[in-house]
């Protein structure tokens, strides 16, 4: 398969990336900064997904160098925890930008690479939030971006059937990356504690359930949303 990825640079997407190249995939990336990660079958692309033009760009790249996509992962994604009476409208703005529009811009793109791929049911893989269901304090703007992703993937789920194109999406827990070291350990420990699950999320807890929803297993699911953790 030729899997689609954003923000491969570190964290979550990193580690999908490295499993993709594992299991043999071929697998395009990109992020804002440069990339360390090297391999034959990786491809990574610097650009900045909020720019249209760029994004544009990226997907002829794809198209001349692959001919089409197989999947795609709109995993790229950023996150500012303050109370929405002192988030500068600036901010919310940036949010929405690479949340929501830099997904939806990237998808629109990635679709006319999708209907080429040979795959009997390639799908789209929209990351969301714990911040969703639990309306988390401090973090209107980014559980607000993220619902929109939500229901965003539930109407492209319909709108994209008629293509063959499946989309779905994984609304994670805090999951153990460099990321999250940066978070209080208080706070974390909290989350935590309202799973189901009371562990953090592991990237290979998520690689579990992209496999699934990237493979033709997976061929009559669409539009829907699969929490990790028992967070629900």
């Amino acid at each position: 398969m030729i899997v689609f990825v954003s923000g491969t640079r570190t964290g979550l997407g990193l580690g999908l990336a490295r499993w993709l190249l594992d299991a043999g995939h071929h697998v395009v990336g990109c992020s804002r900064k440069p990339s360390t990660l090297c391999h034959e079958r990786y491809r990574f692309h610097q650009v900045d997904l909020t720019d249209h033009a760029a994004v544009r760009s990226l997907f002829r790249s794809i198209r001349t160098e692959f001919g089409r996509l197989d999947g795609m992962i709109n995993n790229a994604g950023t996150s500012v925890m303050n109370h929405f009476m002192t988030t500068p409208a600036a901010t919310v703005r940036d949010i929405f930008d690479i949340n929501v529009f830099a997904a939806l811009n990237s998808s629109r793109e990635a679709v006319k690479l999708l209907m080429k791929s040979d795959e009997p049911a390639p799908c789209i893989v929209n990351i969301s939030s714990v911040a969703v269901p639990w309306a988390l304090d401090g973090q209107l703007a980014y559980s607000a971006s993220k619902g929109a992703v939500e229901q965003a993937t539930r109407v492209m789920s319909r709108e994209l059937a008629g293509f063959g194109i499946r989309v779905n999406g994984l609304g994670l827990p805090p999951v153990a990356t460099a990321l999250t070291r940066t978070v209080p350990k208080d706070k974390i420990d909290g989350l935590v504690q309202r799973q189901a699950l009371k562990r953090l999320c592991r990237i290979e807890d998520v690689v579990g359930p992209v496999d699934f929803l990237l493979s033709a297993r997976s061929a009559f699911v669409t539009g829907e949303m699969i929490y990790l953790g028992g967070v629900r």
